[in-house]
């Protein structure tokens, strides 16, 4: 489509910039071992429950869903939520609502992966003030509401949350959704380079789900993300590479 030929030839440009997927630099596994030798008394059967559910979240992205939930049914079985103290218990919650959410995704129930996902970004909340690479895991989940609505055919609500993520990433602007707030303070905690990696790659996400919708949305998608390129701060980042 020769109306985006300048949007496509930019993404070219950044796949070039950006050297490594955030998801690689952020490396959350790491981190949430970090936060289970300093949160939790039974480490070693925190660890077991983590390892079962990275297990089941690999099965549900292969589609087998089956195996999945019994990975996750084995789990449950080795914690007594009784017994945990307040921060354990939101550490287990931050360590199964995300991969349940997704379950829920693959299933086709959206409603439950939205509200799954929206209740994770709350946990994110919780941890980010002691655990500031946690920011990072939020801005995955909204950009995961955003998935989930492309999913439900909600382009629209999609967007808006789109909208909003790249206020917060390139602009460093505070944004909320609902009772959830986005402090870009933590930003400034983090690594600028894992910053800029997201935005690439979100960028590059949305353009690539533009490509599985009818021509209408399609073109709404794409304009969407014409805005983002032209966007005067979008442009400062496209001569930073990112090592």
């Amino acid at each position: 489509m020769k109306k985006f030929d300048n949007l496509y030839s930019k993404l070219d440009q950044l796949e070039k910039l950006n050297k490594q997927k955030y998801k690689e630099q952020l490396k959350f596994d790491e981190h949430v071992n970090e936060m289970i030798n300093s949160v939790c008394l039974n480490k070693k059967v925190f660890l077991f429950y983590y390892e079962n559910y990275q297990k089941a979240l690999e099965h549900s992205r292969h589609g087998n869903i089956m195996t999945a939930e019994n990975l996750v049914s084995r789990a449950g079985k080795y914690i007594d939520k009784s017994l945990l103290s307040e921060d354990e218990k939101k550490l287990y919650d931050l360590i199964c609502v995300p991969i349940d959410a997704y379950l829920h995704y693959r299933k086709g129930d959206f409603s439950a992966a939205f509200t799954g996902t929206k209740k994770t970004m709350e946990l994110d909340s919780y941890f980010e003030k002691k655990f500031p690479i946690v920011f990072f895991h939020k801005i995955q989940q909204i950009h995961n509401l955003a998935r989930i609505s492309f999913r439900s055919m909600e382009v629209d609500r999609a967007l808006i949350i789109l909208k909003d993520i790249f206020r917060l990433l390139i602009d460093k602007t505070q944004i909320t959704f609902e009772d959830v707030v986005y402090d870009p303070i933590y930003l400034e905690y983090n690594s600028d380079d894992l910053r800029k990696s997201m935005i690439f790659d979100i960028l590059n996400d949305v353009i690539t789900t533009a490509e599985k919708h009818k021509e209408n949305e399609k073109i709404s998608i794409l304009d969407f993300c014409d805005e983002i390129i032209t966007h005067s701060s979008f442009n400062k980042l496209e001569t930073q590479a990112i090592l």
